[in-house]
């Protein structure tokens, strides 16, 4: 299975079932705390620096122009294109396989770093394409700057991929953290000084060039010129994780690919606004897991019952944590929209509560292709990457037909039928049941039909004269009040087993 070792027996160790069975449970606390801990430092770090970066989001879309957001929207999908292959699932297939030498991933760091370049001089090769494309001389300007951006990606992808393989998650968050909050002093700088698209860019650059700089610092790796017989393995196993997220890219980008073209930049920056603010928060929350799961799930690869433990331990962690920020997004944009970003973001109101409603239960196909991965199925992400090249953009060019709206309504429609196939693999070879996975979403849907019913007979009951500040903290305190009064009453026990399990691996 993609050079995922065979399991590893008591008797082929020379344990008896007893001590087999100490081991296992040892093994399993450690890796309780080393998730415990992993989510602890990422989320504690990425949130204190998400609150500054939501800061800076506000300033700075009220500095710029709805256009300038268009532009740099429909820069990026071309530059998203490029990043796949300047990546190519090498820190995948790195975190994945467990015994890989100093001198293989002394090549594989070098083969990075040569994409990287490569990624560069694609950008500048497809700079007046796109251009031309969007028929925006500024698009060509925006891709050639920010394709500086994957020669320092080139260079921390190895090294990064070796920090989370030996569970160094807490330098990572800070390191992330501190790369967030450079990116949003020099973006929100820049932009007050008039920058306008400038801003955006040169932010996310500066941010991914000194986190790529101290990276490689921390964890230095040698250079040595790639050989096949050294970097084979990896390849075969990047291959299949480089060629599905390919197929993934192209399908859910031609959104905007699609209503860059028919709707132009207006209303395709009103579509990728709303866009950013609906799926920011609630990826903010899949993304702490998704940082810990490859390693996690790597390290019990063999173990179908361990990886269906842990699987139904983030479904619901994470369910109640998404659910309630998206749905309660999708209830207040309006008052939202109006409150911190004005008038002229009102063509965002009703993408941004489709996208934000959708984004509550789009936040766990985080959880699938970990395991996937993990357990030799990549091959199955690839071949359903194909379905969704097919299927994604038919709805976005049908969806652009009624704009930024339609745009946001075609996710709803074409994403259900393309998750079918990789579930009902992942509960195949996790040994899970559909039933154990409604038990573990059902704590956050009930109490998330209830938050919902409180916020819609409050909006009902207040009055239109009330002051659009207090009415929004209203809202903001009912709907948080009631969620977690309607998760303690219902259902303290599943609450108080997950506050075991944080207990336990403490120490």
């Amino acid at each position: 299975m993609n050079g995922v070792p065979t399991a590893v027996t008591g008797r082929a160790t020379g344990l008896s079932r007893k001590e087999e069975d100490n081991r296992h449970v040892r093994d399993s606390k450690s890796l309780d705390r080393a998730l415990v801990r992993g989510l602890a430092w990422t989320g504690v770090v990425k949130w204190s620096s998400q609150l500054l970066a939501w800061l800076s989001t506000i300033v700075v879309a009220r500095l710029l122009r709805p256009e300038d957001y268009g532009l740099v929207a429909m820069a990026g999908v071309f530059l998203g294109f490029i990043a796949l292959f300047n990546e190519f699932g090498l820190g995948t297939a790195v975190v994945t396989l467990r015994h890989l030498t100093k001198e293989q991933l002394a090549k594989t760091h070098s083969l990075a770093c040569l994409l990287g370049t490569g990624g560069f001089l694609a950008a500048c090769l497809v700079s007046m394409p796109a251009g031309n494309f969007f028929r925006s001389m500024e698009v060509t300007l925006i891709i050639v700057t920010s394709g500086i951006g994957f020669i320092f990606a080139s260079i921390r992808s190895v090294p990064s991929s070796l920090c989370e393989k030996e569970l160094r998650f807490k330098f990572l968050a800070f390191l992330e953290g501190g790369e967030a909050i450079l990116t949003s002093l020099i973006t929100v700088l820049l932009a007050w000084e008039g920058a306008g698209y400038w801003a955006l860019v040169l932010g996310g650059l500066a941010g991914n060039a000194v986190a790529g700089i101290v990276l490689l610092m921390f964890r230095p790796l040698r250079f040595s010129w790639p050989s096949w017989s050294a970097v084979n393995e990896v390849l075969r196993l990047s291959t299949h994780i480089f060629v599905g997220r390919l197929a993934w890219y192209i399908a859910s980008k031609a959104d905007v690919f699609i209503g860059g073209r028919v709707l132009g930049h207006g209303m395709v920056g009103a579509y990728s606004f709303a866009a950013t603010i609906a799926h920011v928060p609630v990826e903010k929350v899949s993304g702490l897991a998704s940082r810990v799961m490859p390693a996690l799930y790597s390290s019990v690869q063999t173990d179908p019952a361990a990886i269906r433990r842990y699987l139904l331990l983030l479904t619901e962690s994470i369910s109640l944590i998404t659910f309630p920020m998206g749905i309660g997004m999708a209830l207040v944009a309006q008052d939202f929209i109006a409150l911190f970003f004005g008038e002229k973001w009102q063509a965002a109101v009703v993408p941004l509560q489709i996208l934000a409603g959708w984004a509550s239960f789009r936040s766990l196909i985080a959880l699938i292709a970990p395991i996937l991965n993990a357990t030799g199925n990549a091959r199955v992400l690839m071949m359903n990457g194909f379905l969704c090249v097919i299927l994604y953009p038919m709805g976005f060019w049908i969806g652009s037909q009624f704009g930024a709206v339609g745009l946001a309504l075609a996710w709803v429609g074409v994403q259900p039928p393309s998750l079918i196939i990789p579930c009902w693999r992942m509960l195949q070879v996790t040994g899970t049941r559909m039933r154990d996975c409604f038990s573990a979403l059902w704590p956050a849907t009930s109490a998330v039909i209830v938050m919902g019913g409180c916020l819609l007979g409050l909006q009902y009951l207040l009055p239109e004269t009330l002051s659009l500040l207090y009415r929004f903290m209203i809202e903001i305190a009912l709907g948080g009040f009631s969620y977690v009064i309607t998760v303690f009453a219902f259902h303290r026990e599943r609450i108080m087993n997950l506050q075991k399990i944080i207990r336990s691996s403490r120490g």
